[in-house]
């Protein structure tokens, strides 16, 4: 009987300890940004200057500008250029090629979520 009641109690406190540790973890925030430059005929595009912009994360009133806005990348030999940030927020996304023109358009980004946006580029 003794043997039962103590299995029980190791039982309910490895899983009591588990569950703790498990609650304890700090859940990934980062929120990615893929922005992919195509031309209009679909050819990829590399070296596209990428900029995004945006004046405040969503959920709070705090300006993000000051933090890490804007932030500009080129596109890289496969047409993408990547983005991390620490909060969600609604992007302003604005792409130049000296050669291809130029787009636009809005990306809103997830907690936790990479999201991937692809721009046509026209002249």
């Amino acid at each position: 009987m003794h043997s039962a009641i103590r299995f029980s109690i190791i039982t309910f406190g490895t899983l009591l300890l588990v569950n703790t540790n498990y609650s304890c973890k700090k859940k990934d925030t980062t929120c990615t940004a893929v922005i992919k430059v195509v031309r209009q005929n679909g050819a990829i595009v590399s070296g596209a200057k990428v900029k995004l912009t945006s004046n405040y994360a969503l959920g709070t009133s705090k300006p993000i500008a000051e933090d890490y806005l804007p932030a500009t990348d080129l596109t890289d030999a496969t047409g993408f250029a990547t983005f991390e940030f620490k909060l969600p927020a609604i992007l302003d996304v604005e792409v130049t090629h000296v050669a291809y023109g130029t787009g636009a358009d809005l990306i809103k980004l997830e907690e936790g979520e990479t999201i991937e946006k692809t721009i046509v580029i026209t002249q």
